[in-house]
């Protein structure tokens, strides 16, 4: 969930990715970035609704791409012909959700991917990749599942490698805890204070003594 809330690593890491994400921008408040606030306005008027939400357990938004970009591909053009909703451009730019503990999705104008980390022991995750596209779409006519799937499939398989890797410095005896960056790393701080909330609520429940029985 660290690596998968920040994209302070993606520049130097994901290559394929960084042809169309936007990753730098003001997280705290991104209607302070001249470029999304007009963006934004621009779905607005389309329909699309744009804003930053954050709650207890999620956060969600809207962004563009990189210039002239659409999709997540590595020309940044849609992956599948026949668009998902009734945006004839398919320029929605992405709409980014994640939700604790352990999903984060992406909908674009002609796919939308969903990714679940689900922890099955200490040092062991099983991580899905689904994309979907519309349901009327064929492969082979509509569009083809390796140019659909590149772009993620590459990040996804780059990111187990990092983590891997974070995970045996981690267990390392010379390995000190730092903290965290109050601008690029907003949705990791946010998680694991979810996180602490969550596991010190469930902690104190199972502490509280059960109340007598009536007689």
């Amino acid at each position: 969930m660290e690596n998968s809330r920040e994209c302070y690593h993606c520049a130097a890491r994901h290559p394929e990715l960084m042809r169309t994400f936007l990753d730098h921008y003001n997280s705290h408040d991104p209607q302070a970035d001249p470029v999304i606030a007009a963006y934004w306005e621009r779905c607005r008027a389309a329909g699309l609704p744009s804003a930053l939400a954050n709650g207890d357990d999620f956060r969600i938004s809207r962004l563009p791409f990189t210039d002239g970009a659409v999709s997540i591909t590595m020309d940044g053009k849609p992956a599948v012909s026949r668009l998902l909703g009734t945006v004839p451009h398919g320029d929605i730019g992405s709409l980014r959700w994640g939700h604790y503990p352990s999903v984060f999705n992406h909908v674009l104008g002609d796919n939308a991917i969903a990714v679940r980390m689900l922890p099955l022991a200490p040092e062991q995750t099983l991580v899905t990749a689904k994309w979907l596209v519309h349901r009327d779409a064929k492969e082979g006519r509509d569009y083809d599942l390796a140019n659909l799937i590149k772009v993620w499939a590459e990040t996804n398989n780059q990111d187990q490698a990092l983590v891997e890797r974070n995970q045996r410095g981690v267990n390392s005896f010379g390995y000190q805890p730092g903290p965290y960056s109050q601008e690029t790393e907003v949705g990791v701080i946010k998680f694991v204070e979810w996180y602490c909330a969550t596991m010190s609520g469930a902690l104190e429940h199972a502490t509280r003594p059960s109340p007598a029985p009536v007689a």
